[in-house]
């Protein structure tokens, strides 16, 4: 992986979602580009203090939002990437969020983005409108950044059989071949709760122990969207992998399947592309 698209909002930028960026650029090597997108209608409540704004980063990983101008939040975001030695470039954009974010993510390899992030003054639920039309729309894969972030030690593919299971699992293990010494668990959720691979499991797994040191398989009995949850719920340290099914389908991803409450209900980095 190359180049990493980090969506930061000019004039709140959340330093956990910079931390977490430039720390996962760090370890596979990849350039950072910080898209700051800019809210015309955005009158700033409060300048930001000059005093040491990164010393929240290294204290405290819980999300940090800070009321700035995008010429401090460009200046917040440089410096954490040379903190972390992350090459780094920064693009200022005036124009609609969403279509903004879409079309650059065209020509990134990753677009990492903070789930609560939009650009009006009210809060909304998790995911945010913005990340819904993100999720749906992106032309690269999604890494949708947690608020604390925590060493990974587990790499969680959540498999139901489907090709787009397995295009997720491919795109993130050729990006990401830094995780190859992490635990790396095939997990699946039936009604019958059958623990017994099936031709397509062995497979699979059988390419998983090609690029992974460590390769088990889990099975959870019950619906996919009560059962992920319960699991992961408990769960430090996982990074979660899951596919979209497409983008024609995704208001039905988000009704029907477990993604939207492990977005909104467990704090874990969660990789989603379409297939």
């Amino acid at each position: 992986m190359e180049k990493i698209l980090l969506v930061i909002n000019a004039h709140k930028p959340n330093l956990a979602s910079i931390s977490f960026a430039c720390k996962t650029a760090a370890e596979t090597g990849s350039k950072i580009t910080g898209l700051f997108i800019e809210n015309l209608f955005y009158r700033p409540a409060a300048q930001l203090d000059e005093a040491s704004y990164f010393s929240s980063i290294s204290e405290n990983e819980a999300a940090t939002e800070v009321v700035t101008d995008s010429e401090q939040a460009v200046q917040l975001f440089v410096q954490e990437c040379a903190l972390q030695k992350v090459q780094t470039e920064t693009y200022v954009d005036k124009g609609e969020p969403i279509q903004e974010v879409i079309f650059e993510s065209r020509f990134a390899d990753l677009l990492i983005v903070d789930p609560h992030l939009n650009f009006y003054d009210g809060e909304e639920q998790i995911p945010s409108h913005f990340t819904k039309e993100i999720l749906a729309n992106a032309e690269c894969p999604v890494l949708l950044a947690p608020d604390a972030p925590e060493e990974i030690n587990q790499v969680a593919f959540c498999y139901d059989g489907s090709a787009s299971a397995a295009f997720a699992i491919k795109q993130f293990t050729y990006l990401m071949p830094s995780y190859k010494n992490k635990k790396a668990v095939l997990l699946q959720v039936s009604g019958s709760g059958k623990s017994e691979l099936g031709e397509d499991h062995r497979r699979l797994m059988a390419w998983m122990r090609a690029h992974y040191d460590v390769v088990t398989f889990e099975s959870l009995k019950g619906q996919a969207k009560d059962e992920l949850l319960t699991h992961f719920f408990m769960h430090t340290g996982v990074m979660v992998v899951m596919g979209s099914y497409g983008r024609s389908l995704l208001s039905n991803f988000f009704k029907h399947s477990a993604a939207e409450g492990l977005i909104r209900t467990v704090d874990l980095p969660i990789f989603i592309t379409h297939h």
